[in-house]
């Protein structure tokens, strides 16, 4: 318990800002069930939405206490915004693009976007669930596995290969759930070749920087995906 105290005293920004994100994402998702609780049905199932979102922090939480007590990973690391902008802003937005790019010429089902105003409180509940459960668990329970990969640069290929590793899981995830409808199948194919390279800059972003500017690549790459194009591509494209 002492150690716990020194190292919540010794990390209270990291663990601050972690749990007013989680409760941020606890609040959009009761406001969401109140209005429309349908949207996270395909997600969560007959499960309250409240609940498993809730769920999600309180694992979150857990796991940050793992990688803060042995120095693995960070919530937030300050320093120049301009070092991250190219791969949290730029990237996400050029990802984003290509996908807009593809169902122009693809048309995917209608039914792929949350609409909007919802998709502004469901994407970034989703953005952090995935966040946890894709990232955070996964690279948690390596690094326990094999403590040394803490200590490993960027350029390793032994880090490289774990971050490949689960980055694949989020596509594997979505190529198996499939589409609502018919779609191509080298569109198929892009869609989960996008996802992968979404998940593996995200997964570089964590480790080099920290968990909020991985989050953050996923809420510009949703903005731009979901969100804009999520409501010009009804009436574009149908």
């Amino acid at each position: 318990m002492d150690r716990f105290r020194e190292l919540l005293a010794r990390e209270r920004r990291q663990f601050l800002l972690f749990g007013a994100v989680a409760l941020v994402i606890v609040g959009c998702t009761g406001v969401l069930t109140a209005v429309s609780p349908q949207v996270f049905r395909p997600y969560f199932g007959g499960l309250n939405p409240v609940a498993v979102v809730l769920g999600v922090g309180i694992l979150g939480t857990i796991l940050v206490t793992l990688v803060l007590s042995r120095g693995w990973f960070a919530v937030y690391t300050p320093g120049p915004l301009r070092e991250r902008l190219l791969l949290a802003v730029v990237l996400p937005t050029l990802l984003a693009a290509g996908m807009a790019l593809v169902d122009v010429l693809a048309v995917l089902p209608a039914d792929i976007n949350v609409l909007f105003p919802r998709s502004l409180l469901f994407y970034p509940t989703m953005g952090f669930v995935v966040e946890v459960l894709f990232h955070l668990l996964p690279l948690s329970l390596v690094f326990l596995a094999v403590p040394s990969l803490a200590q490993e640069a960027t350029q390793s290929n032994r880090l490289w290969a774990v971050l490949v590793a689960v980055a694949v899981l989020e596509p594997a995830f979505q190529l198996q759930a499939g589409f609502s409808g018919d779609v191509p199948l080298w569109a198929s194919a892009y869609v989960g070749a996008n996802v992968f390279a979404i998940n593996l800059a995200q997964l570089y972003l964590f480790y080099r920087y920290d968990f909020l500017t991985m989050y953050a690549f996923r809420l510009v790459y949703y903005l731009g995906w979901h969100v804009v194009w999520g409501t010009v591509r009804l009436q574009v494209l149908f």
